[in-house]
């Protein structure tokens, strides 16, 4: 970046505009050798692990076998019954056939529902 602020100074335009496409294509030369580079040192730690492994003498064999899971499905229906509605099944409603709301209780026998006394 200095470098083109340098040339823009001291050199005319026409110049700038090569030594800029010069500059861009040396860092683009830069960066494909740097790639290439780590690929090679990258083949390099590949043939040596081959190496490794070819001259071992003792041979493993491993078996692999896939587990099996087995599923099934099952559908049961089960039908509870709620004779009068009032969400509390029969078998556990004291009064199956007349709704809780409807049986209140006066124990004091005063007229007047027990659970608004309270």
């Amino acid at each position: 970046m200095l470098m083109l602020i340098w040339l823009n100074k001291y050199m005319k335009k026409e110049k700038i505009k090569w030594w800029g496409m010069i500059l861009i294509l040396m860092f683009l030369a830069g960066g494909s050798f740097a790639v290439n580079a780590e690929d090679d040192e990258d083949d390099e730690d590949e043939d040596e692990e081959e190496r490794r492994e070819s001259s071992s003498s003792s041979s493993t064999s491993n078996v692999v076998t896939q587990a099996t899971t087995s599923t099934s499905k099952s559908v049961e229906t089960v039908i509870l019954k709620d004779s009068d509605g009032d969400g509390i099944l029969d078998k556990d409603d004291k009064h199956p056939n007349v709704a809780e709301i409807y049986i209140v209780e006066d124990n004091d026998r005063n007229g007047i529902v027990d659970n608004f006394e309270k």
